[in-house]
Order: structure tokens, then C-alpha cells, then sequence
């Protein structure tokens, strides 16, 4: 019998999972998987991760590998490192599909149906497919976009600390990003900042979600500010496409529209104050699931 494997290569994670008749049989982790970042690192993680689902079937017909790469978009020149990975695998299957991540989750979220994505994890992307026409809006990185996103949410909380502190004036947040940060001074807080990863300052932002939860208004605030940015993302990408009989689905993805009911409520509040008829749903299955979707 044959498998497929699907491959979810994120900013943080690596997830490759093999299927039969659309049950997952195996799944393995690594990463990280940006190609936009690290090219090489990804490559070599890719190459491992699906290599070692392949082993463990070396007696099974691989029908797909379907993998979803983030920065696939914005990498300058990754036919080489595609190419490379496409190479490794020929004698197990040549067909071997490359999109972007926010694609894959896309696919995965609708089912292969048309409508709308968005993701907020790490980073954030909004995708929409209306028949064959693909458009995305954000997704261009920590230092230009990826609102609503962990490392957003964590940028404007320190941020917000660092503005009261210039006016003499202590954020209830302090001592929480005090905490997080191990320091005990905001000024010493920025100098570790530049030293962290950006997995490890979007962390943060569960910190934030949990003072929300707790009653904090600057924390509340902040994430209901980063909630509407991405709702206002979604709005202008489903307004790129003609408005009739288009397909107002949408999933939300990602750990922090999936955790995070502040945002989530935002979110679709704002929606249906233009989009009264919009069908949302949260998608917390694994987006490796794609490859039984295409």
C-alpha cells in the first residue's frame, strides 16, 4: 500500500507526517525550517525529517511528499536547495511538491476549498484562494510586518514598558517582562532582547495572553491593538477579490489565533462587522494534513 507525506517546515518547527488514506501513520520532528533565514539548515532538516519516515516504510510506494516551506515566498534564489532535496528523494517518488507554508496551511484549513487563511504563530500571513487565483497580503517578516503575531505582541508590550519608563512612569507589564527576561532593569531587558532568537521573544507573548486573562489592561489593550491589525489585513485581501459569489470562509491558524480568546474574539468581531455572512472556524489539526487535499 501507498503513503503520503505532508510537511509543515515553519520558522520554528519542522513536522513531517506520512498518510494512508488520509490517516496519519507517522510523524516525525525537527527544525528549524525558514528557508528565507537559513537555506542550508533547512535543507539539511528537511532531508532528515522526511528521511526518517521514509526508513521506516522502505517497504511501501511513496504515491507524494507535499511540503510547505516558510519564507518560500520571499527567498531570493531556493531553486538550488530545492533542487537538492527533490535529488535525495528521486528514487523514493519525483513527485515532489514545494509551497510556501502559508499555502499548505491554507489548503489544510479549507479542505482544498476556496476562501481564506490566516495565521498568527511566530509570525502571521493572510492567504486567499478564489478558484485558481492566489493572493496573500503580510507575511514579510518580524521587522516589517507579522502583526497579530507572537513576536508582535511581545515587540509592543516592551515597547509600550519602555515608552512609560522615558515619561517617568512604570507599565504594569515591567515586572512580567522583568520575569520573562531574567533582568532586573528594562535597560538591561533591551540589551538581552537583541541577543534572543525570535522564537524566544515571541514566546513572550504568552506571558502577555496570560496577564490578559488575568484582568491587565495594558495587556488587554495590546492584544486587542494586534487583533485588529490582522483583522484589517484579512478585510483588504478579501476586498482584492471581485465580490460576487466569492467564498467567505475562513480558517484561523497558528498558536496564537488557536490559544489566544482575546484575540480570536477581536478578530471576529471585527469580520463581521463587514462580512456579516463570514464563516469562521479554527483549524488545530496538523497542516501536514494538506497532502490528502491536493
Amino acid at each position: 500500500m501507498s503513503y503520503a507525506i505532508g510537511v509543515d517546515s515553519g520558522g520554528t518547527h519542522i513536522t513531517a507526517t506520512a498518510y494512508k488514506n488520509h490517516f496519519p501513520i507517522a510523524s516525525t520532528t525537527n527544525g528549524p525550517g525558514n528557508i528565507l533565514i537559513d537555506p542550508n539548515q533547512t535543507t539539511k532538516n528537511l532531508i532528515e525529517a522526511i528521511g526518517n519516515l521514509v526508513k521506516k516504510y522502505s517497504s511501501d510506494s511513496c504515491s507524494c511528499i507535499l511540503i510547505g516551506i516558510a519564507g518560500l515566498e520571499s527567498a531570493k534564489n531556493p531553486a538550488p536547495y530545492l533542487d537538492e532535496i527533490k535529488n535525495h528523494f528521486r528514487s523514493i517518488t519525483t513527485n515532489i511538491t514545494f509551497i510556501s507554508d502559508a499555502k499548505l496551511a491554507l489548503i489544510n484549513g479549507l479542505e482544498g476549498k476556496d476562501g481564506f487563511l490566516a495565521i498568527a504563530g511566530t509570525g502571521s500571513i493572510v492567504y486567499g484562494k478564489q478558484g485558481n487565483k492566489y493572493l496573500r497580503a503580510g507575511g514579510w517578516g518580524y521587522l516589517l510586518d507579522d502583526v497579530g503575531s507572537g513576536y508582535r505582541i511581545t515587540q509592543e508590550a516592551v515597547s509600550t514598558a519602555l515608552e512609560k519608563m522615558d515619561r517617568g512612569k512604570q507599565s504594569s507589564l515591567t515586572p512580567t517582562i522583568l520575569e520573562y527576561f531574567r533582568e532586573d532593569s528594562l535597560k538591561n531587558v533591551v540589551s538581552r532582547y537583541y541577543t534572543l532568537s525570535r522564537p524566544e521573544i515571541a514566546a513572550f507573548s504568552l506571558k502577555i495572553a496570560h496577564v490578559a486573562e488575568q484582568g491587565n489592561k495594558e495587556a488587554i489593550n495590546i492584544l486587542i491593538h494586534q487583533a485588529t491589525l490582522l483583522a484589517n489585513e484579512i478585510i483588504y485581501l478579501i476586498k482584492r477579490y471581485p465580490q460576487n459569489n466569492i467564498s467567505l470562509n475562513l480558517a484561523l491558524s497558528g498558536s496564537v489565533l488557536i490559544n489566544n480568546p482575546i484575540i480570536q474574539k477581536e478578530i471576529i468581531s471585527t469580520l463581521k462587522k463587514s462580512y456579516p455572512s463570514i464563516n469562521i472556524m479554527i483549524s488545530s489539526r496538523s497542516n501536514t494534513a494538506a497532502v490528502n487535499y491536493i
